[in-house]
């Protein structure tokens, strides 16, 4: 498998700088203000995932997100926090290191997943839940606590296209390697005594993944997708695989800047970037 599929695959397991009052009737109507080091971004929470919009209000009425680290930077990606272990100045603890994630407060800590795809998806500026990966959570329930905000890249349709292909071929793989885990004991007593059986096997498991795909590719991205990913960016092999709650509505280049922080080989921030306070507006 190439490196470009398990960067899919490893990814897979996280806008608009003004809006107009239809837009907000749209979208919903409670405005969150995040202090930051950098400055201030501000989000509008989505109404049609109220179980994340109300969690998430609910912990910043908590006062738990104030004094935190933002606890890793993927560049051209997102910029995650909602660690409450890390807090400012402290520079421990060790975060995520494979995609969009959850977990660091326990798995009992955790919200149905409420992905309205692809009503919303991950432009830039995207509020995002983090989850465990779907090998421990099938459902793709998202963490209480961990939030990621959408910078990315721009993609042209070329590009788009021939992500399509690799989201697809990454899908195939993933259920490849979950039917093997369902017949793991079968597989190695085969290995161990007939070599040629263990073969077709897999041959048999490889070719019911590619069928079973192949009744339910992923779904194409939209006109609307392709529009807003060429002319603004965002993440879009993250689609569809995580929630979307809510949305940047003012403060965008804050985000980016702190989306440039130089990072370690952990994706962890070299510098402090800390949330002073986060409110409801």
């Amino acid at each position: 498998m190439n490196k470009r599929i398990l960067y899919t695959l490893a990814a897979t397991v996280l806008l608009l700088t003004g809006c107009h009052d239809s837009k907000r009737d749209a979208i919903g109507q409670t405005e969150v203000l995040i202090e930051t080091s950098e400055g201030d971004i501000v989000v509008r929470l989505y109404d049609d995932t109220p179980l994340h919009r109300d969690n998430f209000i609910k912990n910043v009425e908590a006062g738990i997100y104030d004094g935190i680290l933002f606890n890793r930077i993927v560049p051209d990606m997102v910029i995650q926090a909602g660690d409450t272990s890390l807090k400012f100045p402290s520079l421990t603890g060790e975060g995520l290191e494979e995609g969009p994630r959850g977990g660091a407060e326990g798995a009992s800590s955790i919200i149905p997943a409420e992905i309205l795809y692809p009503r919303h998806f991950h432009k830039q500026g995207a509020l995002a839940a983090a989850r465990e990966p779907d090998s421990i959570n099938p459902g793709r329930a998202s963490s209480a606590l961990q939030w990621y905000i959408v910078t990315g890249k721009k993609q042209t349709s070329a590009e788009l296209a021939e992500l399509q292909a690799l989201l697809y071929e990454g899908k195939v793989a993933a259920r490849f390697e979950a039917l093997q885990r369902a017949h793991a004991e079968e597989l190695a007593t085969l290995k161990a005594t007939d070599h040629a059986a263990h073969q077709e096997l897999l041959n048999c498991l490889q070719v019911q993944a590619e069928e079973e795909l192949a009744k339910n590719p992923p779904a194409p991205f939209t006109d609307v997708q392709k529009q807003t990913y060429a002319r603004l960016g965002g993440a879009p092999h993250l689609d569809g695989e995580y929630t979307v709650f809510g949305e940047v509505v003012e403060g965008m280049p804050i985000v980016l800047r702190i989306g440039r922080t130089p990072v370690d080989a952990k994706e962890h921030p070299r510098r402090p970037v800390h949330i002073k306070r986060i409110s409801i507006k």
